[in-house]
């Protein structure tokens, strides 16, 4: 016949229940009453997420800290990583202790991550992304909602590349931010021409020499 169970764990009756209602039905959660290890669950929801019921033995895990002086001080294990039929649960141990500091009773809180795994693997998935091999100047793609903010966006490139205002650069310098632009398809735009000119105070023809510099493949 079964011994009475201490007061202490018997309050700890309604603490498994709320936690139980509170938290849902990935968690299961057990109370152990270690005064008989082979019998030792004597309260117990959402027993599905392991497959026990009350009157279940101990764990291996809980039979280790009885009989370890290790945890001695020690008031709880917390998430610690769990298997049980294929499922990966994330596990906490409350120790229970009388007033001598005595081991009573286990709380065990086991968490079901099935689903969580699931949706994390779902949102890794979903937030992946390749990097693709596109000019240092655009690092991502841009979504320009006219034609100014495109040219805009493509003048504020090459002129972060440059470090300073585009009418402050020299030939040289002119001519390499010219090939940028024209490798990026700037010139393909309505417009390109008499922007950068305007940009870099100086006229569009001298904007199209140096285009057709470029375009000779001449290396500056």
């Amino acid at each position: 016949m079964r011994k009475k169970i201490h007061p202490i764990l018997k309050t700890f009756s309604f603490v498994v229940k709320g936690l139980a209602e509170m938290l849902g039905p990935d968690y299961e959660i057990v109370l152990h009453d270690i005064s008989n290890p082979e019998k030792s669950i004597i309260t117990i929801e959402n027993g599905h997420v392991t497959g026990r019921t009350i009157g279940g033995p101990l764990t291996d895990l809980g039979l280790y800290i009885l009989n370890s002086k290790k945890f001695q001080n020690t008031d709880y294990l917390a998430n610690y990583l769990t298997e049980v039929n294929g499922k990966r649960l994330r596990s906490t141990t409350i120790f229970i202790r009388d007033e001598n500091r005595n081991i009573i009773g286990f709380l065990c809180i086991n968490y079901d991550m099935t689903k969580a795994e699931i949706l994390k693997n779902m949102i890794e998935h979903l937030t992946s992304f390749k990097k693709i091999d596109i000019p240092l100047s655009q690092e991502t793609e841009k979504f320009p909602k006219k034609i100014d903010d495109l040219l805009a966006e493509e003048l504020k490139n090459v002129r972060k590349i440059l470090g300073k205002p585009l009418q402050l650069a020299t030939k040289k310098e002119r001519m390499r931010l010219i090939r940028i632009l024209d490798n990026n398809g700037f010139f393909m735009l309505k417009g390109s021409v008499e922007v950068l000119a305007n940009e870099m105070k100086i006229s569009k023809f001298t904007v199209y020499s140096y285009l057709r510099e470029v375009r000779k493949n001449i290396k500056f």
